[in-house]
């Protein structure tokens, strides 16, 4: 089952600040992490007013870019541009939650291009694989008695990936696991499918269950007939990405003892009855037949004979 290994972080801080510009708090930025904001006190970043949702917000990095991307809220993030559902955080752009105001510091560069790898796996025959994890590798960690397990599977139910979600909760460092999902080739997840956007949605723990966001896709993320910007991954239940389907399910490790064994009677296995033979009447001996003998453990002896004939 594969597990995950991130690039090398990149220094960003997240300023929020007031509407005339000033800052009240800050925080420096994992790569390699999410971060919730909301009025609930298990968000990463808690803003305490009734005009922020108890899940507000959802702030993370893909393809070198950090966006915030809307948690299910009734009116979306408010931009320059009017409300939208995701948007790019920088020095130059900011996002309004409730009261408060979201930009980026030390985030600059270039945003690489996104590659689709598939044309070039397809002329060189090599098979393609339809989801496929760019997280290889993680450090030794602790097994938990209850693991989640995140499944990938066609819309005709194959499945093309399990992956152990409990390397992604160890890796160190503020915020909240994540594991960005879509078609380029630089996302964590890569679905390989021309129904699943270049990044389509985002996959993190909140409020102790797995959700999964919608990352400005154009599709989304639908369940029973609904669009949902915010899907918690409730067990039993699978979540359509594209042409793909999504679970996340818990497995239980034990460390009961295995079932005894069953072990022959003391005097050996059990013969099978001896065939009749055309060849022998019922008075002859058999050459399969046996003197009736018990082991005593201090030699052998034969029930007709006294206690001093032992050898």
């Amino acid at each position: 089952m594969p597990t995950i290994l991130y690039s090398a972080p990149t220094v960003a801080e997240l300023l929020i600040s007031n509407p005339d510009g000033s800052v009240i708090a800050q925080r420096k930025l994992n790569p390699v992490r999410g971060y919730w904001i909301g009025r609930e006190s298990s968000c990463d970043i808690v803003i305490d007013n009734a005009a922020v949702s108890r899940r507000h917000a959802f702030v993370f990095q893909s393809n070198g870019r950090w966006l915030a991307c809307d948690a299910g809220t009734t009116g979306g993030l408010e931009t320059e541009n009017g409300a939208v559902r995701c948007a790019p955080l920088s020095a130059d752009s900011w996002v309004g939650v409730g009261p408060a105001y979201l930009w980026l510091s030390g985030a600059g560069g270039q945003v690489p291009e996104w590659i689709d790898a598939r044309p070039a796996a397809a002329e060189s025959g090599r098979p393609v694989r339809l989801a496929r994890l760019s997280i290889e590798q993680l450090d030794a960690v602790d097994p938990t008695p209850v693991s989640e397990v995140l499944t990938i599977a066609d819309s005709a139910g194959n499945v093309h990936l399990c992956a152990d979600l409990a390397g992604i909760g160890a890796i160190r460092g503020g915020g909240s696991p994540r594991i960005a999902i879509g078609r380029a080739n630089s996302v964590d997840l890569q679905l390989c499918h021309p129904s699943v956007d270049p990044l389509h949605c985002v996959l993190s723990v909140g409020s102790e269950r797995w959700s999964l966001i919608d990352a400005g896709s154009g599709a989304g993320i639908l369940f029973e007939g609904k669009r949902w910007y915010r899907k918690r991954m409730e067990e039993g239940i699978t979540v359509p990405v594209g042409e793909f389907r999504l679970s996340v399910q818990r497995v239980v490790r034990t460390t009961a003892p295995l079932p005894p064994v069953a072990m022959p009677p003391a005097g050996g296995a059990p013969r099978s009855p001896s065939r009749p033979s055309a060849f022998l009447s019922k008075d002859e001996p058999r050459a399969d037949a046996r003197p009736d003998v018990r082991s005593t453990g201090e030699g052998v002896f034969r029930p007709d004979d006294d206690d001093d004939a032992r050898i």
